[in-house]
């Protein structure tokens, strides 16, 4: 599933299919006392690094014959992310460091084969931790999810776009690749493992045999639930399962009668799923729905049969990971890492405190209307007071007196 929330053309695109048929299914032996380990799905360089320093030192204490890695392994994205950049409104993580030291490794090839190297060291470090010999069968298997056949194919259809523009722009300051430099088209040469005596890289979706009766597998089809993929898949094969895809981890057992005559003579039955090593925190676009978890498989040969199961990682109550098993004579020590790591991201969520309520505020009685003053008679003025009232006589006479 691409992380990318950019807008792309549409291109349909066929991803192509194989069978154990065609990629093979390789017969191993173990002996006694010889271990087998695997895991799947790391993602490297998004992978989650607190797990695997785990992993690597219980492959230093139980030193397991044999580490099968079981598809993707390597991030497509990240080769894709070399050249490409997009804006992301989504996820908002840094770029591992490895790419971004790869990018600053030149041209396209450079940074390709920069990053390719990184991916190879990672590879072998599982060589180097476990003493043994790592058997990696990267994927072709899609279903949303990135895979090592992708990868080769993301990076010789970026270089063949840019040499094309190289060549069509001879005279540039500055050309994005060098079309006369050829780039690895076989995995184990672009990751620089093609020839270690103790890592063995096997056809795309291959698959190895233990004992004639187990099969290390990565699987091509997924199921809802945990376990239940492994199980189809050993109805289907007649063989004790352990099985890559999807990333969920889970073990399962049953018995069967083989017949009855002259008495009950049974068959037991296993199949594991290996779980996880990616980052959470970095892998977003796998989302939550599918019920994976983090998680490998560990195995020891008893008279040519594989007992073992699936190890789940589980975070404790002080927010750290451990998983346990038995070391060695049936010794159980447990593994936890030194810090809590892929917790979910957030921060915690701080209120405002409450605002002290406003008095209510008493209502100003209104103030009553001024009462009006009493009228005052007025009183007449001197000259009216000392002229007074004419008599009728006064008038008759034509208001003259003598």
């Amino acid at each position: 599933m691409s992380k990318s929330t950019s807008y792309k053309s549409v291109v349909v695109k066929e991803d192509p299919k194989t069978s154990l048929v065609e990629a093979g299914i390789h017969p191993l032996t173990l002996a006694n006392g010889m271990r087998a380990v695997a895991v799947g799905h790391a993602y490297f360089p998004n992978h989650d690094r607190n797990i695997h320093k785990m992993f690597l030192q219980y492959l230093r204490d139980t030193k397991p014959a044999v580490v099968l890695l079981l598809g993707s392994m390597i991030d497509e994205n990240a080769f894709k992310e070399l050249t490409e950049q997009e804006d992301n409104y989504l996820h908002e993580y840094e770029d591992a460091p490895e790419v971004i030291t790869a990018r600053q490794s030149g041209g396209f090839e450079a940074q390709v084969l920069s990053l390719g190297k990184a991916c190879g060291d990672y590879i072998k470090s599982f060589a180097e931790a476990s003493g043994g010999t790592v058997i990696y069968i990267p994927s072709a298997t899609h279903l949303s999810m990135g895979n090592e056949v992708r990868l080769i194919e993301a990076i010789q259809r970026k270089k063949k776009v840019l040499d094309a523009w190289s060549a069509n722009h001879p005279d540039a300051s500055e050309l994005p690749s060098d079309p006369s430099v050829p780039l690895p088209k076989k995995l184990a040469q672009l990751l620089q493992i093609d020839n270690l005596p103790n890592i063995t890289v096997k056809r795309f979706g291959a698959a190895v045999k233990v004992n004639n009766k187990t099969l290390f597998m990565i699987g091509d089809f997924r199921r809802r639930h945990a376990g239940d993929a492994a199980k189809v898949e050993w109805e289907q094969r007649a063989l004790n399962i352990v099985r890559g895809f999807d990333g969920k981890v889970a073990s399962g057992w049953m018995t069967t009668a083989k017949h009855t005559m002259p008495g009950l003579v049974l068959e037991f039955h296993e199949f594991h799923e290996v779980g996880y090593f990616w980052d959470p925190t970095r892998m977003g676009h796998f989302r939550d729905y599918d019920r994976r978890a983090p998680g490998f498989c560990s195995f020891v040969s008893v008279d040519g049969v594989l007992f073992g199961s699936a190890i789940p990682i589980i975070r404790g109550n002080d927010g750290r990971r451990s998983f346990i098993d038995d070391v060695d004579d049936c010794g159980f020590k447990v593994y936890t890492e030194d810090f809590p790591g892929a917790l979910p991201h957030g921060e915690e969520i701080t209120l405002m405190p409450p605002q002290a309520a406003a008095p209510e505020s008493t209502p100003t009685p209104e103030a009553p209307a001024p009462t009006p003053a009493p009228k005052v008679a007025r009183k007449p003025s001197a000259k009216k007071q000392a002229t007074g009232k004419r008599s009728s006589s006064d008038k008759k006479h034509g208001g003259r007196r003598s």
